[in-house]
Formats: structure tokens, sequence, C-alpha cells
């Protein structure tokens, strides 16, 4: 007699994937498996849902307490230097501390971070799909990146946190640039400095370029340290940029 085979399950790491709790906890715990089923079901709504969440409750936070007074100290060098009048200076105080710019200032984080996500994921496409010449829609890259954004949550958190303390944004540093001197008015060198050891080389965002390695990787078939290097490459050549930009456009010698 032939026995028919029972029908079997699907395997693990199938076509199902992982939930979203389980993908969300991969992502810390496991970032190596935490993409299984992701070009079948990307579900970028919810990782980049908690990113918007988290930053709309941090700015409506600290906007009062830290980003007002930072904003503040700028315009009073500036009356100093006779940019502005003492009464330009009362009345900014009086729009900037108003409940409409507070809403207006959380509404920018909403229309940011998923542009700023967007922008992002051009990254892993560049490198897996151009670079490295694999099958890589900027759909996963997207994907990915959004996923792979829920590692920056504790450096946004501990930002939030030191801002909070500090009851200013200057001299917050989340990565190298805390070895930095600390200055009352930090030169146009020292904020581009900061800015490139925070976010470029720092801990946190070291971290964040390889969950975002390792996501590129799985979903393009790319060699986890090709897509390393080519990728980390890109990361330095824009923060070295954004760098440049914070430097320049900040007010100081």
């Amino acid at each position: 007699m032939e026995s028919n085979p029972l029908p079997q399950g699907p395997a693990p790491g199938s076509s199902n994937g992982l939930s979203l709790v389980g993908r969300l906890v991969a992502v810390f715990a496991r970032p190596t498996q935490a993409w299984s089923g992701l070009e079948k079901r990307g579900q970028w709504w919810f990782p980049l849902l908690i990113l918007v969440l988290v930053g709309m409750a941090g700015m409506g936070l600290i906007y009062q307490r830290a980003v007002v007074p930072t904003q503040l100290d700028q315009m009073e060098l500036q009356v100093e230097s006779g940019q502005i009048s003492a009464e330009g200076l009362d009345q900014a105080e009086k729009m900037l501390s108003s409940p409409a710019m507070v809403a207006v200032q959380v509404v920018m984080v909403l229309l940011i971070l998923p542009l700023l996500t967007l922008a992002t994921a051009l990254l892993p496409w560049l490198a897996a799909g151009f670079m490295m010449g694999h099958r890589f829609r900027y759909r996963d890259a997207f994907a990915v990146t959004c996923w792979a954004g829920l590692v920056t949550l504790p450096a946004a958190v501990l930002t939030d946190v030191l801002a909070w303390v500090n009851r200013n944004m200057l001299n917050v540093h989340i990565g190298f640039g805390a070895l930095l001197p600390a200055e009352e008015a930090p030169s146009k060198l020292i904020r581009g400095l900061g800015f490139f050891l925070d976010y470029g080389i720092g801990p946190f965002y070291l971290w964040y370029i390889v969950v975002l390695a390792l996501g590129t990787a799985a979903l393009s078939g790319a060699p986890r340290r090709s897509v390393i290097l080519a990728l980390g490459g890109l990361w330095l050549v824009v923060a070295i940029f954004f760098a440049a930009l914070t430097g320049l456009l900040s007010p100081g010698a």
C-alpha cells in the first residue's frame, strides 16, 4: 500500500514572512533574519508610523524647553551684532512661544520624516542596484529603509533627553561629537564636525548602516560585505556633504 504524505505547513522563513511585532524584535535582536517575506509584504507603514509618532512626541516635549531657548539665544547674538532690533527679538519670542508654532513644528516632523526616509532609500537602491548590478527595486529599498530606521529610535530618544536636561539644542551629542569642546556659541567648524561625528560615524548610525546593509543584501542577493562597503561609502559621502552644509549655514565664525 502507498501512503500519502501528510500536507506540511510552510517552512520557516517562507514567503509568509514575519509578523509585524516579530520583525520589529528581529531588527534589533536578529538583524540577519529580520527580512523574510519583506519583498512580498513590505509593510513599510508600520515602522514609519512608529518613527513619526516618536519624532512628533519628542518635538512636542522639547520644543518649549529646548528648541525655543536655542533659537532665542541665536537671535540675541544677532541683536548684539546689530542684525536685528530688540523689538524684533521680543516679537520673535512671542511668535516662537505660541501654541500655533508648537503645532507647526510637530506637523513638520510628520512631513519631513517620510520625505527623509524616501531620500535615504536611494542609498541602498543605488548601492545594490547600480553600483553592484543586482536586481533591487526601489520599493524594496524603501521597505528596508523604514524597518532599519527603527534602530535609530534610541538615538532619537537620547537626543530628546539630553536636550530636555540641557534646556538647549547646542552641545547635544549622541556620538563622537561629545569629544569636542563644549562652547556657548559653537563655531561653524565645530558644528559641522559635530554633525559628522554624531551622524556620520557615530555608534548609533554605524549600527543603522549595518542593519540597512543586511536588509539590502537579503533582498537583493548581493554579498553582505560588499553591500556594507558600498553603502557605507555612500553614507560617508552624504554625511560629509551635510556636515559641510551644517557648518556653512550655522551662525558664527
